[in-house]
């Protein structure tokens, strides 16, 4: 009996490493694309929207073909925009450091192309900010002072697309942040939504 459960096994074990390759692989790239987004300033008025840019380069480690695991550093520019009274144009831009760690879902046993869903945190570092009046004529621009560390909710879905030694990504997410704002009441909230879309080009050996 013993010797057949060592050969059923055996048997098991042999054909999962031939229909799902080596149970763990590796991967290494960058990343690039665009971020729309919106931020609520919880002052009651319109909300700010606009987009920016990110890019960066990371590490993946898939696990059965089945679960991954992704580490990133990027750069980001974040950049918001509305119209107030008298036409003035009321802006926010920030340079930040972003580091997402995000688990994945993936449907690997596919042979060229796998679409996943994902989920997982960032934390968004904070470099340096502007705000800027625009309108009339007549422009001020003025440093962002109190600038921080935030970390945001990430929820995504992609596909990857497999060629022999390399992996094509595009992927959408949406990196979520809500926190209260220090002088605002509890029914008063400031949020922030980037929704990155992009593309991300991996060496898999």
């Amino acid at each position: 009996m013993k010797k057949i459960s060592i050969v059923m096994l055996a048997l098991v074990i042999s054909l999962s490493a031939q229909c799902l390759g080596s149970p763990i692989n590796t991967r290494a790239g960058i990343k690039f694309g665009v971020n729309p987004g919106t931020l609520e300033e919880g002052d009651g008025g319109d909300v700010f929207s606009g987009t920016g840019m990110h890019f960066g380069i990371g590490q993946g480690t898939d696990i059965l073909n089945l679960l991954s695991l992704d580490m990133l550093v990027m750069y980001r520019a974040t950049t918001y925009s509305r119209v107030e009274a008298l036409d003035i144009t009321h802006s926010y831009s920030y340079k930040n450091l972003y580091f997402p760690i995000v688990l994945s879902l993936k449907a690997g046993m596919l042979p060229l192309i796998s679409p996943y869903i994902s989920a997982g945190i960032g934390f968004n570092i904070q470099l340096s900010g502007i705000e800027r009046f625009e309108g009339n004529g007549l422009a001020i621009e003025n440093d962002i002072a109190g600038l921080g560390t935030h970390a945001y909710a990430i929820l995504g879905l992609g596909v990857e697309v497999k060629l022999i030694k390399l992996r094509i990504v595009p992927e959408f997410t949406a990196n979520i942040n809500g926190s209260l704002d220090d002088d605002a009441t509890e029914d008063i909230r400031e949020g922030n939504v980037d929704y990155h879309i992009s593309v991300g080009v991996y060496y898999a050996p």
